[in-house]
């Protein structure tokens, strides 16, 4: 009779720690679709000083509200004071999701507006006669981590226009924004349908598309040092690669050298390191 009890509190136990579960999920995505939960102090600080969305809510903890303070005061940013909830580290963990380290703060905002490719281009046909600005762009790359890493390498490097094929693009999330720490605001974000479509359009305005191909014959310190101007640096995902086609529609195909014993670089890592030297 007594293990019949224990073994009824168990599964009573056991349905509530469920349901607490189900309730903390169901919190962090019960928020419109084009809208979007920031955590962490470097994604929502630079999201409120960058004013790109719309700020919905504001969740503190008392031990950081005192920075959220002086820092919206520094900003000019005081209007977004009645924005502001000052709350339980356990609610903002409940309402974002228990695998986001949050520090204290979260944002309910917009997300950030998306170019199309007809959009790009008329921007680039607008700087006719001017040296372009550097795209990249990431070919079947999914991983929120990875993307994140990518853009706040772009960032760090000037290039402002982040490309992504529709099929395989991204839906802008918390994990983007903070691996990125704060640069997601600093770049433009394009979904184009047909990525062969795009480069052919971009080598027509004086684009040199090159590809980043581990199998490739000149490194990219020697493509680096034949000083091209108006660069599409693609990059595909990690295993995979670009696929046949984006391939072959590169102009120039180039491999990052690494010793032999390691078969490849992380998609992120690769990146920052052609964007450094490509900058150079």
């Amino acid at each position: 009779m007594q293990k019949n009890l224990m073994s009824k509190q168990k599964t009573k136990n056991t349905n509530v720690n469920r349901d607490r579960s189900n309730q903390r999920q169901s919190q962090s995505q019960s928020i419109n679709h084009d809208q979007i939960w920031l955590c962490g102090k470097h994604p929502s600080f630079s999201a409120l000083q960058k004013k790109r969305r719309k700020i919905f809510e504001i969740l503190v903890t008392k031990n950081s509200s005192s920075e959220l303070e002086k820092f919206l005061t520094e900003n000019s940013l005081l209007a977004l004071k009645s924005l502001i909830k000052v709350v339980e580290g356990q609610k903002i963990e409940e309402t974002v999701g228990a695998n986001h380290l949050h520090q204290g703060i979260a944002l309910r905002c917009s997300k950030l507006p998306t170019q199309n490719q007809i959009q790009l281009l008329e921007e680039l046909h607008a700087l006719a006669g001017e040296n372009l600005p550097t795209l990249l762009l990431l070919d079947q790359l999914s991983d929120p981590q990875n993307i994140g890493a990518i853009i706040r390498s772009a960032a760090s490097f000037g290039v402002k226009k982040i490309i992504f094929s529709e099929h395989s693009a991204p839906k802008e999330n918390a994990t983007i924004a903070k691996s990125a720490a704060g640069t997601l605001e600093l770049v433009d974000l394009v979904i184009v349908t047909n990525f062969n479509n795009l480069i052919e359009k971009l080598k027509k305005i004086d684009y040199w598309c090159i590809g980043l191909d581990g199998s490739a014959k000149m490194s990219i310190t020697e493509v680096a040092a034949q000083n091209y101007k108006n660069i599409a640096l693609v990059i595909g995902s990690e295993g995979i690669g670009m696929r046949d086609l984006v391939k072959k529609n590169c102009d120039i195909l180039t491999k990052i050298e690494i010793d032999k014993n390691v078969e490849s670089l992380n998609a992120s890592v690769a990146a920052a390191i052609a964007l450094y030297e490509l900058s150079k």
